[in-house]
């Protein structure tokens, strides 16, 4: 792992169990084992260093929606797709999506990053109302579905994380289905 890469691992973990004001710079380059003076180095302060984690995880989330240019597929079926991989990368990566979960509408996150991730979900909206006009799915705001999909996605990320561990597949896909029949048309 690379100095960075430590750093950003001790500021998630951090973040997530103590929370953004009692996780002090010190602390998190103690825990990853670098100088503070190499926190500088990447991140010219604990706001930056918030704002690039938050963008690439979102970033590393978002890379999932390359299922939807498999035209191949039905829009269920590219949503199915999409719902299994996102599910299951939060299931894998508990301290990532708990730092998601802390903040996503947090006042640190800042304006330049809530704009990049505007313009990243404008794909996913353009598929989405595509969607609608198709009739495959019910036409409401994307910022709705948005949040349908964002409610059903924790519900099922914190449902299975008191599961002892288990992916349960079957569950996954139920939690889909869930899902899907609240927006089908």
């Amino acid at each position: 792992m690379t100095k960075r890469e430590k750093i950003i691992h001790s500021a998630i973990q951090l973040f997530c169990s103590l929370g953004f004001q009692n996780t002090s710079t010190t602390k998190i380059t103690k825990d990853a084992g670098v100088g503070t003076g190499t926190l500088f180095l990447y991140f010219k302060s604990k706001d930056e260093l918030v704002n690039s984690i938050y963008m690439e995880i979102k970033r590393e989330m978002m890379a999932f929606h390359l299922v939807f240019a498999d035209q191949a597929l039905s829009f269920k079926d590219q949503l199915n797709g999409f719902w299994v991989d996102v599910v299951s990368w939060g299931i894998s990566n508990p301290d990532k999506f708990k730092f998601m979960m802390q903040f996503k509408n947090s006042p640190y996150i800042s304006q330049l990053t809530v704009q990049e991730l505007q313009e990243e979900h404008q794909f996913v909206e353009g598929v989405m109302k595509q969607a609608a006009k198709d009739g495959v799915i019910i036409d409401q705001p994307f910022e709705f579905l948005i949040t349908v999909f964002t409610s059903q996605f924790n519900a099922i990320i914190q449902y299975l994380s008191t599961q002892d561990g288990r992916i349960h597949q079957e569950m996954i896909q139920t939690s889909f289905d869930v899902l899907w029949n609240g927006i089908k048309k």
